[in-house]
């Protein structure tokens, strides 16, 4: 009889079959809404370290640029075209689409006989830089005092005249926009414009001034029409003669 007594009472402490289902879909249902959860809190996360990224080199590149200008001559407006025309001008190979928006003329001092482009063009197949859009620089190398090299390490203002300054092609930044709408660029009506087409600006614009003195830049970063787009601008002025 105690035994019977015993079994019945543990019988009561227990889960039915359907408790122990309910209880079991709920915990899924909750673990499935936590996990989602997470998810979105990661992927939001993910994409808010790109932006910042982004954000990053837009500044950077934009420093560098904004640089050069000053130690530069001249912004020169009217581009020979096709862009091979330029003096001494050699695109990066496997590039396409080439189009030079900022064409520096070299301070007097510099040593320089060539002029400095900056220019858009579409990155080669299978390069570890991404599209759409890459802006390449072609140009002497730097020197971490700032000064220009001969390609071999040293300094133009310390080797003769005679010797000579080999230019490269550098990728400045990559992952630049394809196209821009044109109500995000707001040029004084006397200034110049760099670019070949003002219809179709691109991932780098640039207005320059009557004198050629000074110049408004536009960069604009999107590698995919769902992502973000980043964009940064400044006014610029040459300082060398």
């Amino acid at each position: 009889m105690r035994l019977k007594i015993e079994v019945r009472n543990l019988g009561k402490c227990g889960f039915t079959l359907v408790e122990l289902l309910v209880a079991l879909a709920i915990t899924g249902i909750v673990m499935s809404l936590a996990g989602s959860g997470l998810y979105a809190m990661m992927n939001a996360n993910q994409r808010s370290q790109i932006e910042t990224t982004d954000r990053l080199e837009l500044e950077q590149a934009l420093a560098f640029m904004t640089d050069e200008i000053k130690m530069s001559q001249q912004v020169m407006t009217n581009i020979p075209s096709p862009p091979t025309k330029i003096l001494g001008f050699n695109p990066a190979s496997g590039s396409s689409d080439i189009k030079p928006i900022l064409v520096l003329k070299p301070a007097s001092n510099s040593g320089l006989n060539n002029p400095i482009v900056y220019y858009l063009a579409d990155p080669p197949n299978h390069s570890v830089w991404l599209g759409p859009r890459v802006i390449y620089r072609w140009g002497p190398t730097l020197l971490q005092n700032g000064n220009y090299s001969d390609g071999d390490g040293n300094e133009i203002s310390a080797i003769t005249n005679s010797s000579t300054v080999e230019y490269f092609n550098e990728v400045v930044i990559d992952r630049m926009s394809d196209v821009v709408a044109k109500s995000n660029i707001n040029c004084d009506s006397n200034y110049s414009y760099a670019a070949p087409s003002t219809i179709r600006q691109l991932g780098l614009y640039a207005c320059i001034a009557p004198d050629q003195k000074s110049v408004k830049l536009w960069m604009n970063k999107q590698p995919n029409p769902s992502a973000k787009s980043q964009s940064i601008n400044a006014l610029v002025g040459t300082r060398s003669n």
